[in-house]
């Protein structure tokens, strides 16, 4: 029995993790980058070098110097994420798994935005408020993949000051300190029928006596950003950002959901696992390295460019530790890689107050396919966009942007902790659609 209850465990330690990959993040791994409807048209090119984009409080600060007016901006993009699950399974007797294939795991969900930059001679001032991680999935309940995952609905919020120092017409720095808010809801069937082996319990077989376990809990920590602004020419804007590992240590509880029967036998055989109880983790978001150029050919036409390095692979293992003393401590391999995505975009002013924008992004997945499970339907991925800006004044500008994503086929084949195995493939992709508005004084 100790084995069996030191899989569950295992389940639900690989949950924290795993679910933060999919869902509503937009980019590699459980990243967001929707922070700025006016860089999405691009799919992202010049993030951190652009002119007129109050984002790059988050993106760099540094570029907080281009601004000689108080510029307040706001941002709201609506990702539509549709996946579907085409396979199946076997259960730890070699049956086929019961189910469905889980339904649109996707969702809809609105991302806002928030940012403001007071300038103060060679100072500039800013804050903002973003979502640069998060997702939220869910799974029909009773679909094949049950036992691995059914709800995921994590948030990351953070609440960033910045300023910045304009040494030159050539060169700028900026610094910024991240206050960051971290949420966690998860959940997973418990297959107890598989716990309670057919040949200790006869009556028992896997997959008869399904419960369900829950995890929650939250944290909140501080980080940091550092950029740099060069510009060898007016027309030219080079920038260089590099934002911080933000580590947390969550605290929260476990929720089991344990069949009558199932309870029955517990007391029997006084097993106090599977009960109610507080649960530790850690873990961390990643730190980001982003190179961006921005260059004016004309009055009319600029192109842009992005090439970011994000470092996943402090993620290699995970380890919750449960206040419950019949639940041992877990530690999960995950072995993620550090990713790169590159895009590049234009803007052409075809007309004295429109702007049209587009770009391509590729970006590539930090897992691998030896560790990938259902909450971790991630693969690399392709951005193509289309926006449109509107400046009827020099103090106000409206953006619109369009963008698709394309996320390659992820394969799983994988052993949950009870010794079911599902085996199959997602098709994935998502639609984003985002609006923002810029005002200066």
């Amino acid at each position: 029995m100790r084995k069996s209850t030191s899989m569950m465990v295992s389940s639900l330690a690989i949950a924290v993790v795993t679910a933060l990959a999919c869902g509503q993040a937009m980019a590699s791994g459980f990243q967001i980058r929707e922070d700025s409807v006016q860089a999405m048209a691009r799919s992202h090119a010049g993030s951190a070098s652009d002119w007129g984009d109050a984002a790059v409080v988050s993106n760099n600060p540094a570029a907080m110097s281009l601004f000689d007016k108080t510029t307040v901006q706001t941002d709201l993009t609506m990702i539509d994420l549709h996946g579907h699950f085409n396979g199946g399974g076997v259960d730890a007797l070699g049956r086929p798994l019961t189910g469905g294939n889980g339904g649109d795991a996707g969702d809809s969900t609105p991302v806002p935005a928030f940012h403001a930059i007071i300038p103060v001679g060679n100072f500039a001032f800013g804050a903002s408020l973003t979502a640069p991680f998060g997702l939220r999935t869910e799974y029909d309940p009773g679909w094949v993949g049950r036992y691995q995952a059914l709800k995921s609905d994590v948030k990351a919020v953070d609440l960033t000051f910045a300023g910045s120092y304009k040494f030159n017409d050539m060169f700028s720095m900026g610094a910024s300190l991240i206050y960051q808010r971290f949420d966690a809801e998860l959940t997973n069937a418990v297959d107890f029928g598989a716990i309670l082996t057919p040949a200790a319990f006869p009556l028992f077989q896997p997959q008869s006596a399904d419960g369900t376990a829950r995890i929650k809990g939250n944290d909140t920590s501080w980080g940091w950003d550092v950029g740099f602004l060069f510009r060898p020419t007016s027309n030219t804007n080079i920038g260089l950002n590099y934002r911080s590992k933000i580590n947390h240590s969550i605290n929260g509880n476990a929720y089991f959901n344990v069949p009558t029967n199932v309870q029955a036998i517990f007391a029997l055989k006084g097993i106090t696992a599977f009960q109610n109880t507080q649960a530790f983790t850690s873990v961390s978001t990643p730190s980001v390295i982003t190179l961006s150029l921005s260059q004016k050919f004309s009055d009319t036409f600029t192109l842009s460019a992005d090439i970011e390095r994000t470092n996943w692979s402090s993620l290699k293992a995970f380890t919750a530790v449960f206040a419950n003393p019949a639940q041992p401590p877990s530690t999960e391999l995950f072995n993620w890689r550090n990713s790169t995505s590159f895009a590049i975009g234009m803007d052409w002013r075809f007309a004295p107050q429109w702007t049209l924008r587009a770009g391509y992004g590729h970006d590539q997945t930090p897992t691998q396919n030896a560790f990938r499970d259902p909450r971790l339907p991630d693969n690399d991925r392709n951005l193509y966009s289309v926006g449109l800006g509107w400046d009827p004044n020099e103090n106000v500008s409206w953006n619109v942007a369009y963008s698709h994503i394309g996320i390659s086929t992820p394969t799983v084949n994988d052993l949950s902790a009870t010794g079911s195995t599902l085996v199959g493939n997602f098709s994935a992709n998502a639609n984003l659609f985002g609006v923002s508005a810029t005002f200066r004084f």
